[in-house]
């Protein structure tokens, strides 16, 4: 069973154990991973390559360091890749890139990429009648790209109700604000709410009880359409002085002198 607090933790221990930077965003989506890989996306334990698994794309690849927490703890990613992590023998990457091995869907180190792949897999599954899910991870900074926004009409026209979007609405992006620089997060949530007819929800990213009922409506099939869950998160969630810091998008705590508590088990 993943617990939420367990993957925090390590995710902060993955990042201040290697200097490794892009440790805010990946604490945005802890509550998020947690309840989609313990309790909804099917998959076979051992086995990445199930055909009859659901499909994850995290979209936001820079913010992956959360999501190798999950993966080891399912048994996909080896302990050993975890302990090479930043260095020349890691066969996993500061961004996300693909790896059948571990159960990595796709490569999204470039925003805007991670959306059209999952649209492209539920068409591709609806096609097949094959009864396969598949959820997307969406930075709000990243809906800045216009090819999140085909991909959004692209899945409304294909009637995709085998597809969920999700917004780790932070409000930070790489340079600042997402209001300073495009739509504010109450914006662009009416902007997304007009691409379907139900299936919308705006939660508390950090509600495992909000999740949990939006995720569950969507895997009971209860909409006509592609359904979208604009979580509002906080960057950096978990270590006090770097939530909500424009200065900590890529910047490992242990530069400002945080000392990393760990454990002795």
């Amino acid at each position: 069973m993943l617990k939420s607090e367990d993957i925090r933790k390590k995710t902060i221990e993955l990042s201040c154990k290697t200097g490794a930077g892009h440790l805010a965003p990946a604490l945005s989506t802890v509550e998020l991973l947690t309840v989609l890989f313990d309790k909804y996306l099917k998959y076979e334990k051992g086995n990445p390559y199930s055909l009859k698994r659901d499909r994850f794309i995290l979209s936001k690849g820079h913010g992956a360091y959360a999501y190798y927490i999950v993966l080891n703890e399912l048994g996909f990613l080896p302990k050993e890749e975890l302990d090479n992590f930043y260095t020349e023998k890691a066969r996993i990457k500061g961004c996300l890139t693909y790896n059948k091995d571990f159960m990595i869907e796709a490569s999204t180190g470039s925003l805007g990429h991670g959306l059209p792949i999952a649209v492209g897999m539920a068409q591709s599954f609806k096609m097949q009648n094959m009864p396969n899910k598949v959820v997307c991870i969406v930075g709000d900074g990243e809906m800045q790209e216009g090819s999140n926004f085909e991909a959004l009409m692209l899945a409304y026209r294909f009637k995709l109700d085998n597809l969920l979007v999700i917004i780790d609405a932070n409000d930070i992006q790489a340079m600042g604000r997402v209001e300073n620089i495009a739509l504010d997060n109450d914006r662009l949530s009416k902007v997304l709410n007009s691409f379907i007819d139900d299936g919308f929800y705006d939660i508390d990213g950090h509600n495992e009880e909000e999740i949990n009922k939006c995720v569950k409506a969507f895997y009971e099939n209860k909409n006509s359409n592609f359904s979208i869950i604009v979580a509002r998160t906080i960057k950096g969630k978990g270590i006090d002085f770097i939530e909500h810091s424009e200065d900590h998008h890529f910047r490992c705590p242990t530069e400002d002198g945080y000392v990393l508590e760990l454990n002795n088990e």
